[in-house]
C-alpha cells in the first residue's frame, strides 16, 4: 500500500466489485436484454404443414434422398419457397443469450473494459487533485489487459474464417484486406510528420538518442536500437493484422447501418445520432491530419492574431472525441442489433420471390440462425471501438497528455535535446542493498529511453490508425453494399 497508495486500493475495490457483483451489474446483459431487443422465432414444423397443405402421414415422401435431407426422417418435408410466413415475435432474455456461442468473451470484454475505464477515470481523478510523481500508474496495466483482451477475441472470432471449405470466400476476402492494409500502412508511415502528425519519427528520435546513450554507459558497443526502417516495417505489419480483425467487423457494421436507417424512418434524432455514430471515425481520422486538422483549428487565420484554440486544447479535443465516439456508439448499439435480428423477417420475404421448394428444416435454420450469431455480431460491433477507446487513454497517460488543454510538462530531456547521464545498471557486489540501488537506476534509465515523446508516437500512430480502420472497413462494406450486390 505504501508503494501505490491510493491506486492499489481503487484496483482492490474494483476487483473486489468484480468478484461479488459481476454477475449481476453486467452492461453487455443490459444491452442484449433489457434495451427492448425483439428476435424472431422459426414457424414450427406444424405450422409449415398447415401453410403448405401437407398432410401429416406424407411425411418424408419425398422425391428422393438430397443433399440435405433423409427420406427416412420422419420430420423432414418440403414446403414452398414462396409461403407467405409471418413469424413471432418476442422479446430477448437472459436465459436465452446465455447460451448463444461467444456470450461469454462478449460479456466478459465489455463489462471488464467498463471497470478497467472505471478504474482509469478515478486514477485520473486522483492524479489530476494530488499529482503524484514517484507513483507507477496502475490503470495503465488496465488498459494493456483490456487491449490485449480484446484484440484475443477478435482473433477467435477471426479464426472461424480459417476453418474449413465452406468460408473459403471469407478466408478469401480477410488475405486481400490484410494485404490492403500492410501497403495502406506503409504509405502512410513514409508521409511527413507535417501531413500526418501520429509523431512516430519525433518517437524514433528520441528512442534512439537515448537507447544509444543506454547501452554506451553499460559498455556495450553499439550504433543504436533496430533501424527506422525495419521498425516501419513490423509496425506495418502489425497494423495488417489488426486491419484483418477489423474487415468483418467494419463489413457487419455498413449493413447494421443502412438497416437500422431504414427501420429509423421518421424518429429524425435517432437517425441523426446513427450518422454521427457512422462517420464519427472520419472525423477523429482527419483531426490528426495536420492541414486539415491542427492547421485549421490551432492557428490563426491570416489576418487574426488568435486561433480557434491553442495547441495543447486541440490535443485534448481529440482524446475527448475519441471518448465520445466510443460513448455514442455503445449508446446506439441496441438499433443496430436490432436491425440485424430483423434480417430473419427480410430473409422470409426475399424467399418469397423464389421458386422451387425448401426443406422445413433448412428453412427453420434460415431464421434461427440470425439470433445465434447475435452474440458474434456483437463482438464484432464492441472490441474494435473498446481497442480504439484503451489506445486513446495509453496516448493521453503515458504521452502525458491532458483533459482541459492544459500543457502538461514532458520529459525535460526530450524536450530541451539534452541527453541525460546513464549510470551502469550491473551491479560489481552481491549484496542485497546495492543491487537493489542498481535495479531502481535501471528502471529510472528506461523511463528516460521510454519517454513521453516515444509512448505519444506509438499510442497516437494506434489510435489514429484504429480510427481508420473504423472508417476504412465500414467504407469497404458500404461499396459492396452500394455497387457489389447490384451485380
Amino acid at each position: 500500500m505504501a508503494l501505490f497508495g491510493v491506486q492499489l486500493a481503487i484496483s482492490v475495490i474494483v476487483a473486489s466489485i468484480i468478484s461479488k457483483f459481476g454477475a449481476r451489474l453486467s452492461l453487455a446483459r443490459y444491452l442484449l436484454c433489457n434495451t427492448g431487443l425483439i428476435r424472431f422465432l422459426h414457424p414450427t414444423d406444424e405450422e409449415l404443414r398447415e401453410l403448405a397443405g401437407v398432410p401429416k402421414d406424407v411425411m418424408g415422401k419425398g422425391k428422393g434422398k438430397g443433399k440435405n435431407q433423409d427420406y427416412k426422417n420422419p420430420n423432414t418435408f418440403h414446403v414452398p419457397k414462396d409461403l407467405d410466413i409471418k413469424l413471432d415475435s418476442v422479446h430477448v432474455g437472459p436465459a436465452e443469450v446465455i447460451h448463444l456461442r461467444y456470450y461469454t468473451e462478449y460479456q466478459s470484454v465489455l463489462d471488464y473494459t467498463i471497470y478497467a475505464t472505471v478504474v482509469y477515470f478515478a486514477t485520473e481523478v486522483y492524479y489530476s487533485f494530488l499529482g503524484p510523481k514517484d507513483e507507477m500508474n496502475l490503470s495503465i496495466y488496465w488498459c494493456i489487459l483490456t487491449l490485449l483482451w480484446c484484440i484475443k477475441v477478435l482473433l477467435s472470432v477471426t479464426k472461424v474464417y480459417f476453418r474449413g471449405d465452406e468460408v473459403m470466400g471469407e478466408r478469401a476476402l480477410c488475405m486481400c484486406m490484410g494485404g490492403a492494409y500492410l501497403l495502406a500502412s506503409m504509405m502512410f508511415l513514409i508521409v511527413d510528420e507535417n501531413t500526418l502528425e501520429v509523431g512516430l519519427d519525433s518517437a524514433y528520435d528520441s528512442f534512439h538518442l537515448h537507447a544509444s546513450e543506454f547501452l554506451k554507459a553499460q559498455g556495450l558497443p553499439s550504433t543504436g536500437p533496430a533501424s527506422k526502417l525495419i521498425l516501419k516495417f513490423v509496425l506495418a505489419v502489425f497494423s495488417a493484422i489488426l486491419g484483418t480483425l477489423f474487415t468483418f467487423p467494419g463489413l457487419r457494421m455498413s449493413k447494421m447501418f443502412y438497416d437500422s436507417i431504414k427501420y429509423c424512418e421518421g424518429r429524425t434524432l435517432v437517425k441523426t445520432l446513427l450518422n454521427l455514430a457512422y462517420v464519427f471515425p472520419l472525423i477523429l481520422t482527419i483531426l490528426w491530419i495536420r492541414p486539415l486538422g491542427r492547421d485549421i483549428l490551432a492557428k490563426p487565420f491570416a489576418g487574426s492574431d488568435k486561433a480557434l484554440m491553442s495547441e495543447a486544447a486541440f490535443e485534448s479535443l481529440r482524446i475527448i472525441l475519441v471518448v465520445s465516439m466510443v460513448v455514442l456508439r455503445i449508446a446506439v448499439m441496441p438499433f443496430f442489433l436490432q436491425s440485424f435480428l430483423n434480417v430473419a423477417q427480410e430473409k422470409m420475404i426475399e424467399q418469397r420471390k423464389e421458386a422451387g421448394r425448401i426443406l422445413n428444416t433448412d428453412l427453420q435454420k434460415k431464421v434461427a440462425g440470425i439470433f445465434y450469431y447475435l452474440c458474434i455480431v456483437a463482438v464484432q460491433y464492441v472490441a474494435p471501438c473498446l481497442i480504439c477507446l484503451h489506445s486513446c487513454f495509453m496516448y493521453k497517460t503515458l504521452g502525458e497528455g491532458s483533459w482541459l488543454g492544459d500543457l502538461v510538462a514532458g520529459n525535460e530531456n526530450a524536450s530541451n535535446g539534452t541527453t541525460p547521464a546513464f549510470k551502469p545498471v550491473l551491479p560489481d557486489t552481491d549484496e542485497v542493498l546495492p543491487a537493489a540501488q542498481h535495479f531502481a537506476i535501471a528502471l529510472a534509465s528506461l523511463k528516460v529511453v521510454f519517454n513521453a515523446t516515444v509512448f505519444r508516437g506509438i499510442f497516437g500512430y494506434m489510435t489514429w490508425w484504429c480510427s481508420f480502420l473504423l472508417i476504412a472497413s465500414s467504407g469497404v462494406g458500404s461499396l459492396y453494399l452500394s455497387y457489389g450486390t447490384r451485380a
